[in-house]
Formats: structure tokens, C-alpha cells, sequence
């Protein structure tokens, strides 16, 4: 039997989300989504611009965790290169 898991709400974060768990029915994890319900608008301010720019922009989306997005930035920028 297939099984939904929800945690809601996700704590440690700056602003509100949850996470959706669907379990199959051997109960392994089928699909997991984050829903976060404020838009900031940084999606839009980076577009255009060249990768090389985004780890410094995307390090100014949060006052609490900057490292996080200019690694995932960098991150992104790598796989782009190859």
C-alpha cells in the first residue's frame, strides 16, 4: 500500500515549506518534493546575466545561509563547463 509522508513544517529554514514524501508499496520513496511558498523573484533578476556572475548574486538571496547557495551556484556553473 502506497503511502504519503508529510512534514510540515520544515523547521531550520528561513521562511515557510514542507516536504511531500510518496512511498510506494514496498515502501521505498517513490517521489519527494519541497514546496516552498514565498517567491523572492532572484529567478528572474539572474536571467541574462552570464554564469560567472550568479555565485555572487545567489550568496545575497538569504542573510542565514549565503555559503549554501554560492556552492550550489558554483556547483551549477561546473556541470555547465562540463
Amino acid at each position: 500500500m502506497s503511502r504519503t509522508l508529510v512534514i510540515d513544517p520544515v523547521t531550520r529554514i528561513e521562511g515557510h515549506a514542507k516536504i511531500t514524501i510518496q512511498l510506494d508499496d514496498a515502501g521505498q520513496v517513490n517521489d519527494a518534493r519541497f514546496h516552498v511558498t514565498e517567491f523572492r523573484g532572484f529567478e528572474k533578476f539572474c536571467e541574462g546575466r552570464s554564469f560567472w556572475e550568479m555565485p555572487g548574486i545567489t550568496a545575497r538571496v538569504c542573510g542565514i545561509c549565503p555559503v549554501s547557495h554560492l556552492m550550489a551556484s558554483s556547483k551549477a556553473g561546473d556541470a555547465i563547463l562540463g
